[in-house]
């Protein structure tokens, strides 16, 4: 519901700016608006939710490591969302959500098994990452396992209910979006002609 207001709002504004700047920028100024509108329906569609659902607090254009990006940011009644999406190709750049009043129900968990949740969840071998942090630690008053670790591809942390083994908070970074490489590429190729 405040996705169409906000689109709406972005759609007067174009038109009004096309109107100052002149008829010939109102293409470019549509364009820009589509890859917005297209960068959040890619971020709800990656949490699995629909426009009815959540409340967009935020879309605007920023930088994460190394490229261009809509930085969205949305929430549900249980869950705050943050996205970043590239710009050049629409990847995930960076996604993180977390439970706005975490709860735990359950049997206590070892650290042992919540690593081995998180490794699943994050869909990663194990053996091929590097974890920083494994430590114990509170989320808003409840008892967490908190696990950041790596692998060639990206960067990921968690943190997993000691009772219950319930994700209460997740993130994950990208190191080496596909645009920025691309990015790099090209003028690594600029500089050696």
């Amino acid at each position: 519901m405040r996705l169409r207001k906000s689109v709406t709002f972005v759609t007067t504004a174009i038109l009004f700016a096309s109107m100052i700047a002149g008829p010939g920028s109102i293409g470019a100024a549509a364009a820009e608006s589509t890859t917005a509108d297209y960068a959040v329906s890619i971020a709800l569609s990656d949490a699995g939710l629909s426009e009815d659902e959540v409340t967009i607090e935020d879309v605007e254009k920023g930088t994460e490591q190394g490229a261009s990006v809509y930085e969205i940011e949305f929430w549900t009644d249980e869950k705050d969302y943050e996205y970043d999406i590239a710009v050049a190709d629409g990847e995930i750049v960076k996604v993180s959500w977390e439970y706005f009043e975490p709860s735990a129900d359950g049997k206590q968990i070892s650290q042992a098994q919540a690593k081995n949740i998180a490794v699943a969840d994050a869909g990663v071998n194990e053996n091929k990452t590097s974890f920083r942090k494994n430590r114990n630690g509170t989320e808003k008053g409840v008892p967490v396992y908190e696990f950041e670790f790596e692998d060639d591809t990206a960067e990921y942390k968690y943190d997993i209910a000691r009772q219950g083994g319930e994700i209460l908070s997740y993130s994950r970074t990208i190191k080496s979006p596909a645009c920025a490489r691309a990015a790099a590429e090209k003028a690594a190729g600029a500089e050696s002609q």
